[in-house]
């Protein structure tokens, strides 16, 4: 017993030595400068990204060199691999809408988490960083239902019929009447119901190059009609024939239409409802092709049938001249030698 004074003294002194020399080693750490060079990110956001958009939204790589001690460099190491995160209007990141060039050091050197860190910023590459500022406006806006392959009966119902759509200023100011489209596929639908389809909302083409930056809220609607089927009808009053002569013999003959017969009336067609509106519209031209790959006899009056139609993709012919699909619809050629 009389030993345990003793031994607790000793081991009162070891403990206190290991503390002493655990604070002379963190002093030592945190005076002692040393140089690094770190990698990290950056990435600009807006303050309000309901009010500005910044551009490049993508985090940025930099490569940091740093001097300071040992911790201080520790410290601004987890802030750079964490990312940096930059919003014009602070850290003498500019504000105002337009183009700018971001000086990377004097930005890193005032962000919060790298002057906390305590440590010097020496370099940092790429030392700038191009980027641009704008304001973005918001307004309601109109929600068209489209359905380019089908045929309704009654109304197309659309919820919500508006959303809020969210554009860059200046792509606003360079636009009219906007809308979105909530464009609904039909081919999977079975004809001759009520049907209701939930679909993502999609932005005009007006706004392509701005894409990234718009946003419409909420994103998606639900469009409900009545189907009558898929496909739409439609009868075309006349189609020119055109006569398709291999070279060899359109060097010795010429061949066309005989008079009265340049045209094929009533011909009726059916196919995906925007390829039959770009023909009741007239922005797309259909004709009876003949070709003469294989002549017939020559010179004289001939009938050949109608080799193929010239229509948009999708379209079929269900009639043509009083002949329904599937029969041959005859032209009558004249052939004459040239002088």
């Amino acid at each position: 017993m009389k030993h345990e004074p003793r031994w607790r003294s000793e081991a009162l002194n070891v403990v206190a030595a290991a503390v002493i020399a655990l604070l002379v080693w963190a002093y030592a750490n945190d005076r002692t400068r040393e140089t690094a060079t770190l990698a990290g990110t950056v990435r600009l956001s807006p303050a309000d990204p309901r009010a500005t958009w910044v551009a490049p939204s993508a985090a940025v790589t930099v490569s940091v060199e740093l001097r300071g001690s040992r911790r201080s460099i520790e410290r601004a190491e987890t802030a750079l691999r964490a990312g940096i995160p930059l919003s014009p209007g602070a850290d003498g990141v500019p504000s105002e809408p337009g183009s700018h060039v971001l000086a990377l050091r004097d930005v890193l050197q005032a962000n919060a988490a790298i002057a906390e860190s305590g440590a010097e910023l020496v370099r940092v590459r790429p030392e700038t960083v191009p980027f641009e500022v704008g304001e973005l406006v918001t307004e309601q806006v109109p929600v068209t239902a489209v359905l380019p392959s089908a045929s309704v009966s009654g109304d197309i119902a659309v919820e919500p019929a508006v959303v809020s759509l969210t554009v860059p200023a200046a792509a606003r100011q360079a636009l009219g009447r906007l809308a979105v489209d909530a464009i609904v596929d039909t081919k999977n639908l079975e004809p001759g119901k009520p049907q209701q389809v939930d679909v993502d909302l999609r932005l005009p083409e007006s706004l392509g190059r701005w894409r990234e930056l718009c946003r419409v809220v909420p994103p998606r609607a639900k469009v409900s009609f009545a189907l009558l089927k898929a496909d739409s009808e439609f009868r075309i009053d006349s189609v020119p024939v055109r006569v398709s002569v291999p070279a060899d013999v359109a060097q010795s003959w010429t061949v066309a239409a005989a008079p009265g017969t340049e045209a094929i009336s009533g011909v009726v067609v059916s196919g995906p409802r925007a390829s039959i509106d770009a023909l009741r519209s007239g922005t797309f031209a259909a004709a009876a092709i003949v070709d003469l790959a294989s002549a017939p006899e020559l010179p004289g009056r001939v009938r050949q049938a109608v080799s193929f139609w010239r229509l948009p993709e999708g379209v079929s012919v269900i009639e043509a001249g009083g002949v329904r699909s599937g029969e041959a619809v005859l032209v009558d050629l004249v052939a004459s030698p040239r002088p």
